[in-house]
């Protein structure tokens, strides 16, 4: 038996993460194993903490060796291939063990060790001290905590910290010492395993019926209890139903529906029995509305059977593989998805389908769930704990083999993978910007690797990168050239907005986009609009001086939301008092919200410009120009409910509305047989942006939401507007030409080195002192340099910065950034992971500061982005 556990300790620094021994106790060893949670002493305060076991280690335990204090999970979480998978995470992306869990593991499915502090009350107090003599030993800070903690049950370092501008860890730690608190851990569990009761008649009961079918009557004439007497007629003929629908079928409340059956299985006329009742509301009935849009049986065209074939051949190779399906939008990609996914699971292996926006997850779903029935699972993060938790437990368990979802999707515990399909790969969504900072192709290439399956990448507009690699050979390219079933792609009108402008019009939508909806109304058909922008506004400056209102907490100009629709004509000289009084500023960025100031903060002006639009701004336009047509809004202010992108996708299918607004939810991979226009109402935001990947983005949202029109019978048409109508993305967008683009953006980017001929990593800086963080950031840049001349000059970089974050602050935290070009491999992440953990450690001394500093005030936070989706 081993005694020597090794334990990642979860909530740990950067620097501090490594495997550490235990000693494992006999009476627990049966139940430590790897990928079960623990806690364990910590450190030198033995603080109590949860880990994870990776293994054993040799040798025997000393006088040294701390033992693990309990497990905490009943049954191994994590499978040797998510472990494995953990520490790829770990190394690839340099988060911590931790991090790395988090992301496998929902939420629901872990235990943790929760430290707080509680007040002693005085009666309890055992200290020799008194309680004022304990006060004026803690000083004069010390009593404002003690004041402050007093009023809590009981409360954490973090919490009490965000109220005092001073180190109150040290303060707490006096407060230990002298009896005033006391620190105490509670383990918080997973979430709770919901059950029903299935009820069906016991086997006595149902041997008599076949020998005598009156014995049924004479039981229930036996019966005093009018509810029992309804119970068992609901059961007569059934084999088995859960409490809850009996009782409703029954006509029994709850309570009396319970005394009845706990009455009939002391008569022995029942069995009650328990089974797993998982929290889904993806259920083939819950679906079943989508059938009308789902096509069951597809035939393939002669093109599609061609690149299924394709595809079927590499996973028939057994061997690792990839492939990127290329075609039109409207070619019929997931046709050919769907059968490949079919033929997988006839072999007995999983699938895992990923898709880049929660927007798109109830047409997928309902798509899918029409083909393969009960054995999908869905994961993405609007589901609750208990939702992802079950859903991890039915794939876990085997009972589902086909998992759609979000990013997050690619960690699902499928035992046998088959196939990983990445749905429009382009999609920057499949790079998360937290810790851990994975990507998730790179997390479906391996475990294609572990399992010998196949990644699947399907888009109309595939990444550069991607599209790069399949064109040099390292991915199979398959293509699809043609529309399904012979439609037609849509026919796209650029409008210059400039003459707008200079003829006044200063709505989002033009003369000739506006009498294409109001033709589309007449023929019964649906439009869509696509604007990169919500709130009402996007930002308000004044009249006298010019200044826009920022965010207090971060630097960027606060947005004005409308609480309703403007009523008041803008004509009207309250018009400006209404606007303000109706409406709010709000961050995009950390969420801070205030009301409009009757001054300017920087002059005192009265009076403010309200400038830019958003998607509420167009909405109400759209139905103020046109009071008959019906306007849904689809952006992050209107899908905050939960199922609320289901609600308002499922309207707009059912032809409750003539018209779809929103933001980039609206424009990847639905498809709605009305829409016969799509109308993009400022082309040129995404072009603007600071980032090589501009021209890439912008073809890639023009291509995606002119592909919505169309779809079907209803000839389609995309109208763009644009002040640059001459911009070569934007007519090769206009055409669909992806070749032409793709072989204009390659050649650019080996001209000036951008990926996919080198990778980029971002190192980021953040602190609250604005100082302290300028002397840290000068000393790294001088650290980089003397590192990368000494031990790592055999790992070639080009060096940018440093220099401002483009969002400089934000809640507070100011952030200085390296970028850097490099080439990423094991030598390169082992000079960032040290760099890393230098960094971690750093103190005011190490730059020869010597004022005091809080402690908040002197960290310093150090992250690695490699390959981020923003540059």
């Amino acid at each position: 038996m081993h005694e020597i556990a090794l334990v990642y300790i979860l909530d740990i620094p950067y620097h501090a993460d490594k495997e550490y021994s235990y000693f494992v106790p006999s009476v627990i060893r049966d139940s430590v194993a790897p990928g079960v949670l623990v806690e364990v002493p910590f450190g030198k305060s033995n603080r109590r903490m949860t880990g994870v076991v990776v293994g054993y280690g040799d040798g025997e335990p000393d006088e040294r060796t701390k033992p693990i204090t309990r497990v905490l999970s009943d049954e191994v979480l994590l499978s040797d291939e998510l472990l494995g998978l953990c520490r790829f995470v770990k190394e690839y992306t340099l988060c911590t063990f931790g991090d790395a869990v988090r992301a496998v593991l929902p939420s629901g499915a872990m235990s943790k060790v929760v430290t707080y502090y509680r007040v002693i009350p005085e009666d309890e107090r055992v200290s020799a001290t008194s309680l004022n003599a304990a006060l004026d030993a803690i000083g004069e800070r010390g009593r404002l905590v003690y004041d402050l903690a007093s009023g809590r049950q009981k409360f954490s370092c973090h919490t009490l910290q965000a109220e005092f501008d001073f180190d109150c860890s040290k303060i707490l730690t006096q407060m230990v010492k002298y009896d005033l608190c006391e620190k105490c851990t509670e383990t918080k569990g997973q979430t709770a395993v919901k059950m029903k009761r299935i009820i069906s008649l016991s086997e006595k009961v149902r041997e008599k019926i076949e020998l005598d079918p009156s014995y049924f009557e004479e039981v229930i004439t036996k019966l005093r209890g009018v509810n029992q007497k309804k119970i068992m007629l609901q059961l007569r003929d059934r084999d088995g139903v859960d409490s809850a629908t009996l009782f409703d079928e029954a006509d029994v409340t709850r309570q009396a529906g319970k005394n009845a059956l706990l009455a009939l299985e002391e008569y022995g006329l029942i069995n009650i029995e328990s089974e797993n009742d998982y929290r889904n509301r993806f259920t083939a009935d819950g679906y079943s509305h989508h059938a009308e849009s789902a096509r069951v049986s597809v035939t393939l065209s002669d093109e599609q059977r061609e690149a299924y074939e394709k595809i079927i051949s590499l996973y028939e190779s057994g061997k690792p593989a990839a492939a990127l399906l290329h075609g039109v939008t409207g070619s019929g990609k997931t046709n050919v998805i769907m059968e490949s996914i079919e033929r997988v699971v006839r072999d007995g292996r999983g699938v895992i389908m990923l898709i880049p926006e929660i927007a798109l997850t109830p047409q997928t779903v309902g798509v899918f769930m029409q083909r393969f029935g009960e054995r999908i699972a869905v994961i993405h993060s609007s589901l609750s704990a208990g939702e992802r938790f079950d859903a991890w437990r039915r794939i876990r368990a085997g009972e589902a083999d086909v998992v759609i979802g979000t990013r997050s999707a690619i960690f699902a515990p499928l035992k046998n993978i088959g196939m990983i399909i990445i749905d429009e790969e382009h999609e920057y969504t499949y790079k998360s910007d937290t810790n851990p900072k994975y990507h998730a192709h790179d997390i479906a290439r391996r475990r294609c690797r572990d399992h010998n399956a196949v990644m699947v990448l399907s888009s109309a507009t595939p990444s550069v990168s991607s599209y790069y690699k399949a064109k040099t050979g390292v991915y199979t390219l398959v293509e699809l050239k043609q529309r399904y079933g012979g439609a037609k792609l849509p026919t796209v009108e650029i409008c210059d907005m400039r003459g707008e402008t200079a003829r006044g019009n200063l709505s989002p939508l033009g003369e000739h986009l506006s009498s294409v909806l109001r033709e589309d109304k007449k023929n019964g058909n649906q439009s869509i609009l696509f604007l990169n922008r919500r709130g009402y506004n996007n930002y308000v400056s004044c009249r006298t001086c010019g200044h826009s209102i920022k965010c207090p907490n971060c630097s960027v100009t606060l947005t004005y939301h409308s609480k309703s629709r403007l009523s008041v004509p803008k004509d009207d000289p309250e018009f400006e008092k209404y606007r303000r009084e109706n409406g709010y500023l709000t961050c995009h960025t950390c969420g801070y919200k205030s009301k409009v100031p009757e001054k300017c903060p920087d002059c005192g002006g009265e009076h403010f410009l309200f400038m830019g639009c958003g998607t509420q701004r167009a909405e109400d336009d759209i139905i103020s120009m046109f009071p008959d047509l019906r306007v849904l809004r689809m952006d992050f202010d209107t899908t905050q409910k939960k199922e609320s992108h289901e609600e308002i996708l499922s309207q707009f299918r059912r032809g409750e509305a003539d018209v779809l607004l929103g933001t980039q939810m609206v424009t990847k991979g639905h498809d709605f047989p009305r829409v016969a226009t799509v109308g993009v109402l400022n082309a040129d935001s995404s072009l603007t942006l600071d980032d090589y990947r501009a021209g890439e983005r912008t073809f890639a949202m023009l291509t995606q939401v002119i592909g919505r029109a169309g779809r079907a019978d209803v000839p389609g048409r995309a109208i763009i507007q644009t002040y640059n109508p001459t911009n070569e993305v934007i007519l090769m967008a206009a055409h669909q030409d992806y070749a032409r683009f793709y072989e204009g953006e390659i050649k650019l980017r080996r001209a000036l080195m951008f990926p996919p001929f080198c990778d980029i990593a971002v190192i980021t800086l953040s602190s609250a002192d604005e100082g302290y963080l300028g002397l840290v950031t000068n000393r790294m840049y001088e650290r980089i340099i003397e590192r990368t001349r000494a031990d790592f000059s055999d790992v070639p970089v080009v060096l940018y910065g440093p220099f401002e974050a483009p969002v400089y602050r934000v809640q507070n935290v100011c952030r200085m950034r390296f970028v850097m070009k490099c080439r990423i491999n094991r030598r390169t992440r082992e000079f960032f992971s040290e760099l890393m953990s230098e960094f971690a450690k750093f103190t005011p001394g190490d730059v020869g500061v010597t004022r005091n500093f809080t402690k908040t005030s002197r960290k310093i936070t150090v992250s690695v982005d490699l390959n981020p989706s923003t540059v």
